[in-house]
């Protein structure tokens, strides 16, 4: 007979046990989420539409976007800020435009609204207005949107003369209440750790770019000063290595299995399954019994960076090949002949992708470089190339470069996609303000965002874009980017959620690199003064320098690589 002590430890086992399947299946997995959903119900949503705009800076000097030491404070100095302290003088030397994401609500007034912003690769650096934080997290919970501002709460201070007054003039946004606080806009600033997404080679006439992310870019301009004013080119979309229906593709089998992981799991359903696919595969494998043979052959070993250097050395030469038509594989062999560079075909990677090198194409290269003639060739067809450890050009198709690329966990390169500028034109030439603002509007507004928060971006930032101290580009990450960089939800879901993110990269002007490139061959001069000398124009170039210095800690030379050390740590760059 069990004794009233053993039945009470029963029971309470029992309840034990069921609080805690309960709680499991509440859905909770920290006390900073929202309940879970029931999917099979509509969610209802707000009529309000949401607008995010930011403008990220990036440049190839640093390792992350919107650096934390190295750009301006977007905040007014009443906001708290990771970002140190800068007197005038170290103001001036900046980069004029702080990186900054906006976000505004427009519609009809709602209660109970939930803002949720999470930074996923990356961290906040300063907020406005105040939220509940976390780690890498801020909330909104709760919040009202209204019209007119609350009774009886002041208004938050804000310096008179900062931007951030142009967003409470517009009258068309509602004020989000929260708590004792309320705005008509949220405010953020990030540091990001995600890449530069472009690369850019070539000029002034021509510029060859190339995607360095794993998603398109869109809406891609370069901005480029000169004697007469300033040249413009504009690009619809610049393709990554891996097309965006690839990557959507792999997205999708990713949320298939994650749903498939949740569901609960029927035996005799499972056993079934498990069976029809041993047989699917069986019957595969008699179908296709060479399909070992027809693997494809691994890519041949990257050269070392002294091998990559002597070929960037032959590709950055001039080259004159005017041909009306004939065979691309033809006009590769002879670009190739001109730089004396033998060249190597993947000839079955090439024929899977359906790539026929036998169509005849032209090519006009007068006097451009040899790596821009190649981009004419190989990036309108989805093919790039690797330098081998033998200096030879092994043509393959993006795609499969890009695939090695993420297994290794290195940086994708897009197909090179040339883009020719415009004639220099003055600031007041009315058809420069069509080519830069009136453009950007068109493009702006063409990815969902408002009028009039367009033209308030434009009012705020367009003199800096357009009129540059320094050539710049400036490239629009596609939408499923920016939710993977930076989750922003809003509980109930808006009708209408738009989310626009420009990077401007800074310091990528070949000729700056170039001049970098020449200045560290200084560094190893037999003259102490000419080594002295080159160091110390290295440190004034900045972060243009990093990428020539870094290739330089394995020069040969003891003297180059020690200074090429020694320079990288007075820019603050880690050195292995």
């Amino acid at each position: 007979m069990r004794t009233p002590l053993a039945r009470f430890l029963g029971s309470t086992l029992a309840l034990v046990l069921l609080l805690g399947v309960s709680l499991a299946s509440s859905g909770f997995e920290d006390g900073a989420k929202p309940p879970s959903k029931d999917p099979g119900k509509a969610e209802p949503q707000t009529p309000i539409e949401v607008n995010e705009w930011s403008i990220w800076v990036g440049n190839p000097g640093q390792t992350t976007i919107n650096s934390l030491k190295f750009y301006r404070n977007p905040m007014p100095n009443s906001v708290g800020t990771s970002r140190p302290k800068l007197d005038d003088k170290e103001l001036a030397a900046k980069f004029p435009i702080a990186p900054v994401s906006i976000v505004q609500f427009f519609g009809d007034p709602s209660k109970d609204v939930d803002v949720d912003l999470r930074v996923k690769k990356g961290s906040v650096l300063s907020h406005w207005p105040a939220s509940k934080e976390y780690t890498g997290r801020l909330h909104w919970f709760g919040a009202e949107l209204k019209n007119e501002p609350p009774a009886g709460v002041p208004q938050s201070y804000l310096p008179d003369d900062h931007w951030l007054h142009k967003l409470r003039e517009n009258a068309s946004a509602l004020y989000l209440r929260y708590e004792s606080h309320y705005e008509r806009f949220i405010a953020y600033d990030a540091e990001l750790t995600i890449p530069i997404p472009v690369k850019l080679r070539g000029g002034p006439d021509e510029y060859t770019l190339q995607n360095m992310t794993n998603r398109r870019l869109v809406d891609v301009a370069v901005i480029a000063p000169s004697d007469d004013g300033f040249r413009v080119g504009w690009l619809d979309e610049l393709p990554a290595a891996a097309t965006d229906k690839q990557a959507e593709e792999e997205a999708k089998e990713k949320e298939k299995k994650a749903a498939e992981a949740k569901k609960a799991v029927d035996p005799a359903k499972k056993a079934a399954d498990d069976k029809a696919k041993a047989d699917g595969l069986f019957r595969e494998a008699e179908e296709k019994p060479k399909e070992k043979e027809e693997a494809l052959p691994p890519l041949p070993a990257e050269g070392d960076a002294t091998v990559q250097a002597r070929v960037d050395q032959l590709l950055n030469q001039s080259i004159t090949l005017v041909v009306e038509h004939a065979p691309r594989r033809e006009l590769l062999n002879m670009v190739g002949t001109q730089a004396r560079l033998r060249l190597e075909f993947d000839d079955r990677a090439i024929a899977k992708e359906k790539i026929d090198l036998t169509q005849p194409t032209g090519l006009k290269a007068a006097g451009v470089a040899i790596r821009d003639a190649l981009a004419d060739l190989l990036g309108n067809v989805g093919l790039s190339y690797r330098v081998t450890e033998e200096g030879r050009l092994y043509i393959t198709t993006a795609a499969r470069l890009a695939e090695e690329a993420n297994k290794k966990g290195a940086v994708v390169e897009g197909p090179p996609v040339k883009l020719v500028m415009s004639q220099p034109r003055k600031p007041t030439d009315p058809s420069y303000h069509e080519l830069t603002r009136d453009a950007m509007t068109r493009r702006l507004e063409g990815q969902g965002l408002r009028k009039d928060v367009v033209q308030l971006i434009l009012d705020t930032h367009g003199k800096a874009l357009f009129e540059p101290g320094e050539l710049i580009v400036l490239a629009h990450l596609a939408r499923e980017t920016i939710d993977e960089t930076v989750v922003l939800d809003v509980f109930p879901p808006p009708k209408k959620f738009v989310r626009s993110a420009l990077v401007v990269v800074h310091g990528v002007d070949p000729r700056l690199q170039d001049r970098a490139r020449q200045l560290v061959k200084q560094l190893g001069d037999k003259a102490y003064k000419t080594r002295e000398s080159a160091e110390s124009r290295l440190l004034a170039l900045g972060p243009v320098a990093v990428p020539a210095l870094e290739d330089a800690l394995r020069d040969k030379d003891v003297e180059i690589a020690f200074r090429a050390e020694r320079l990288l740590l007075k820019l603050n760059r880690s050195v292995p």
